[in-house]
């Protein structure tokens, strides 16, 4: 009686241990399915979500100074190149430099304003794409032409295609004029740097209402 009792435990514990080496077993499958789909997925593709909505703006100012004694423009009005949008007394006219629209106007009719003061923001909306900063260590790898998948925050998530308009040729710390990084022992402590490139949507999406969201960014490079 005690042999077939013990009978049952050692098959009910090799039951067990099979049943466990079952879940390992599809726990390993499973996990290199998935990591070999990543793999292959990261050889295809780049992905960033260090993107936003961008466009050139403008900051004006009146390079002198006096008071505002004329605001020929109201926030949201379209704008022409050379366009006057004001004038502080005893200067020159303000004029826009891009053809845009007028974002802000920062100073009020009559204020006293400086040469440095900005009286009136410009974007250039007619020119609307996306920016993502590219790690130095994938920069290579994008080319002019590519295509681009492009989820925006703004729109639900909601993606479009695009493709890759620019590469630029220095680094974001280049472009801020960042220094070198060094501690206090004068040793020099790596940074990865960020490589900025434009991409353009394929499709006419209204964005100029959404400048500066966030953005995520799926480059096909192969």
């Amino acid at each position: 009686m005690d042999e077939f009792k013990d009978d049952i435990v050692e098959k009910k514990k090799s039951s067990k241990k099979g049943f466990i080496l079952i879940i390992v077993a599809i726990v390993i499958i499973v996990g290199a399915y998935f990591g070999s789909e990543y793999y292959m997925e990261s050889t295809k593709y780049i992905s960033t979500d260090n993107a936003k909505v961008d466009t050139k703006i403008f900051q004006i100012t009146p390079g002198t100074n006096g008071k505002l004694t004329k605001i020929n423009v109201a926030i949201g009005d379209s704008v022409q190149a050379g366009q006057i949008l004001g004038r502080a007394e005893g200067g020159p006219y303000i004029k826009s430099p891009i053809n845009g629209e007028v974002m802000d106007i920062k100073a009020d009719l009559g204020q006293l304003v400086s040469p440095t003061d900005v009286v009136f923001v410009v974007a250039g909306v007619n020119d609307m794409y996306i920016t993502a900063n590219i790690e130095e260590d994938d920069i290579l790898k994008i080319a002019e032409g590519q295509e681009v998948t492009i989820s925006l925050d703004a729109y639900g998530k909601k993606s479009f295609p695009g493709y890759v308009e620019k590469v630029d040729k220095i680094t974001t710390n280049k472009l801020s004029n960042m220094t070198t990084s060094f501690t206090t022992s004068g040793t020099y402590t790596k940074v990865t740097q960020l490589i900025p490139i434009k991409i353009k949507l394929n499709e006419n999406i209204n964005l100029k209402n959404i400048i500066g969201t966030n953005a995520n960014v799926k480059i096909k490079i192969k």
